[in-house]
């Protein structure tokens, strides 16, 4: 527990202009690292060279059985190592598999390390992030802090979807090249913001280190400095670190089963439905059917629109109601290809495809809006002291889910695969709606009060 002590406190300064965007900016390294997240993600779930078909599968899921190892390590060592050197060891890891790439695009066991590479870098920085983001921001920006994960893994799933759908195969330059100069690219802009990069002031408090706590605090606040909103936030810190210090591993592990089965529903569960392999095979034979090379950019484009929306709202009303409401949509559209994929004389005709596109297009709308709230949540949900290694749990399962689409793809009927899946998302919606508290401009103690409560029914858009 960490201890109190005296706290020499600087001169008083009044608040300007935008006093928490340090807290946003400092956030911008796992941003960079999770733009290639995004486009590693699509590249297993079948835009590669614009097909799964062809692809081995070994390639494809590589990545995601990278991403459960390096979830795995840092579980283990995040409340022991410095945040900043594990996303700065990340960063490495992704430059490194961007110049695998980069160097020799021909070679597949040289790819197939490349995968590993980025996905165990990615496998560590998720973890790390969401803690430091929720512990760095303030209650009334932690929503946007805690949803850039989701927002830029959204954008590089647009960058990996156009590409892949409208590169034309070269021997000189091969996709696999353009996608290692992607991937370094991004990882040299990480390395940049890392100098930006604010370690937790709840990893100082518990330490000890209440005059470091403080002054971190005071870095993150525009102008720097001490002021009334600053010491505010310390002492609601130090309290949440005492209550949370106070729990045995085993009060703080029962603590966190209720939150760990709500996030296991909304985020596993969810994300690896929002985009799949399935929904994405269904896309490509839709365009492939009708010629129609723009569908997937298009698709990738409104994703981001809906993030962008959701990054717009997430601090600004409440994120029970919307985020919900937009998983029943994905869900309805879901069971709408569905139905067109089973019915054999109208998957071979131009029209019925049409209309998948068009579903598929307003669906990852709606999937887009929907993800960024699975950041927040998560960043929100368990108490401290087990808290990486019950969000190592929600990481795994759902990597799990992919690899299972990933194995089950070649014999699995498509259109019983997406109905499953939509009906799945309607009962999870129901489910949802009983369980998930509205945790906006609530204090991290709070936010966990809420999500310990097996039901929330309350609806109303707090103020």
């Amino acid at each position: 527990m960490a201890q109190s002590s005296n706290i020499n406190m600087p001169n008083v300064i009044e608040i300007t202009e935008n006093p928490s965007k340090p807290q946003t900016i400092s956030t911008s390294a796992g941003g960079m690292i999770f733009l290639s997240t995004g486009m590693n993600m699509a590249l297993g779930l079948g835009w590669y060279q614009f097909s799964l078909f062809g692809t081995p599968y070994h390639f494809c899921f590589s990545w995601f059985i990278g991403v459960m190892i390096g979830t795995i390590v840092t579980a283990i060592l995040v409340n022991f190592i410095p945040k900043k050197f594990i996303m700065a060891l990340s960063t490495l890891m992704i430059l490194i598999g961007g110049i695998l790439f980069t160097s020799v695009p021909q070679s597949y066991d040289c790819l197939l390390i490349g995968r590993y590479f980025n996905g165990i870098a990615i496998g560590l920085t998720i973890i790390p992030y969401l803690m430091n983001a929720s512990e760095i921001s303030t209650s009334s920006n932690r929503g946007i802090c805690l949803a850039l994960e989701q927002y830029c893994i959204t954008f590089g799933i647009m960058i990996q979807m156009i590409y892949a759908s409208l590169w034309s195969y070269t021997l000189d330059f091969p996709i696999s090249r353009l996608h290692g100069i992607i991937d370094i690219f991004f990882a040299l802009l990480a390395a940049g913001f890392l100098f930006l990069f604010v370690e937790s002031p709840i990893d100082y408090m518990r330490k000890g280190e209440e005059q470091m706590a403080l002054e971190t605090l005071g870095r993150l606040r525009q102008p720097r400095g001490i002021n009334r909103e600053v010491q505010f936030q310390f002492e609601e810190n130090k309290a949440y670190v005492c209550d949370q210090e106070s729990m045995s591993m085993e009060q703080a592990f029962r603590q966190g089963l209720v939150p760990l089965v709500k996030m296991i529903f909304f985020r596993s569960m969810m994300l690896a439905f929002c985009y799949s392999v399935p929904l994405n095979a269904a896309l490509q034979y839709s365009t492939f059917i009708n010629s129609s090379s723009w569908a997937p950019s298009v698709v990738g484009v409104v994703r981001v629109l809906g993030a962008i929306l959701s990054i717009c709202l997430v601090d600004n009303i409440g994120r029970k109601l919307p985020s919900i409401f937009s998983a029943i949509i994905v869900g309805g559209l879901m069971i709408g290809i569905a139905s067109l994929m089973r019915d054999v004389s109208g998957s071979l005709i131009s029209s019925g495809m049409n209309s998948v596109m068009i579903l598929s297009i307003v669906l990852q709308l709606f999937a887009g809006f929907f993800t960024p709230y699975a950041s927040v949540y998560m960043g929100e949900a368990f108490p401290l002291r087990v808290k990486p290694f019950l969000m190592a749990v929600v990481v795994l399962l759902e990597q799990m889910l992919h690899i299972i689409f990933i194995n089950t793809f070649l014999w699995a009927d498509l259109g019983v695969s997406l109905m499953t899946q939509g009906i799945m998302i309607v009962a999870i919606f129901m489910l949802l709606l009983l369980l998930m508290p509205e945790t906006r401009k609530t204090s991290l103690n709070e936010a966990q009060l809420r999500f310990r409560n097996l039901f929330n029914t309350k609806l109303v858009i707090e103020v």
